[in-house]
Formats: C-alpha cells, sequence, structure tokens
C-alpha cells in the first residue's frame, strides 16, 4: 500500500487501491496514510489538487467514520487540510466527495478550519464550489448537534 500510495503511476488504478485498503487493519490504513507523504503534503492533498474524487472517495469509504476527521485534519505545508487544497484548485467534484464521507459534526469541524491567514475552505473558493462548501456548512449546522452551539 505505501507503494501504491507514493508512486504516481498506479493512481489511475483504483481497483488496485481498494484491494491494497481491504488487505490492512483500519489502524494500519490511517497509520500508513497518515505517515506517507508526497514532499510535503498527504495522499489526500494530491488527490484533491488533482481533483481525483474517486481516490478521495476509496480512501474515506475505507475507513471508520471517526478515522477520515484525522486525516482530513491533516495540513501541508502550507497549512492547508485537503478541503482547503479542492477548494483553492476550484475542484467540486472533490469537495463533495470530502464532505459527504463525514457527518455533520465532522463537516462544520472541517469546514471551520482555517490556514495560517485564518482562511477557511470557503474563503479560498470561487463559482460552483463556493457555492457547494456555503451548501454543505448551512446544510451540517442544520443537522448538527444544538448542544455544541452556544447563543449569547
Amino acid at each position: 500500500m505505501r507503494e501504491y500510495v507514493r508512486n504516481s503511476e498506479y493512481h489511475q488504478d483504483i481497483k488496485k487501491l481498494r484491494e491494497l485498503l481491504s488487505k490492512v487493519t483500519d489502524e494500519q490504513k490511517l497509520n500508513i496514510l497518515q505517515r506517507i507523504k508526497y514532499v510535503d503534503s498527504t495522499a489526500l492533498h494530491e488527490a484533491a489538487d488533482r481533483d481525483d474524487a474517486e481516490m478521495i472517495t476509496t480512501i474515506l469509504s475505507s475507513l471508520q467514520s471517526s478515522d477520515r476527521l484525522k486525516l482530513l485534519m491533516m495540513r501541508d505545508d502550507d497549512n492547508n487540510t485537503p478541503l482547503h487544497a479542492a477548494a483553492q484548485g476550484g475542484h467540486t467534484e472533490s469537495v463533495r466527495a470530502i464532505l459527504t464521507s463525514m457527518t455533520a459534526d465532522q463537516q462544520i469541524e472541517l469546514l471551520a478550519a482555517e490556514r495560517w491567514d485564518c482562511k477557511a475552505a470557503v474563503d479560498m473558493a470561487s463559482g460552483e464550489t463556493a457555492y457547494v462548501l456555503s451548501e454543505y456548512k448551512i446544510k451540517a449546522e442544520e443537522k448538527a448537534d444544538p448542544g455544541e452551539f452556544y447563543f449569547i
């Protein structure tokens, strides 16, 4: 699996990725996916950068819901999460792939994550991608656990 994630020539073979993911435990998957980096970003950052929604979906669907957020909160050398990377590139399908894999509470946490310059993913997006991020934020807030919000 480490070889698959490191070697860019394999990235088009989703069947191979699914096979590799099925051969390791959840703990091993998370460990590998957190450690393997291309320069200063993770496999999910790279997939988001190139708008590879299928790879994002394959990786995230192979993990427990609680582990997905751990991977998606990881930062690259610019302090971007994979969602920031997808938003900045205008990669709407990758944004959807990321957000549909998460619970409403996880979506809120990820959508609120800011970079070093205090920009959330929605602040970096434009056009359709910004619209999709805004819609997910509204829907997530409607579904979220009301105990998380404090009104002054």
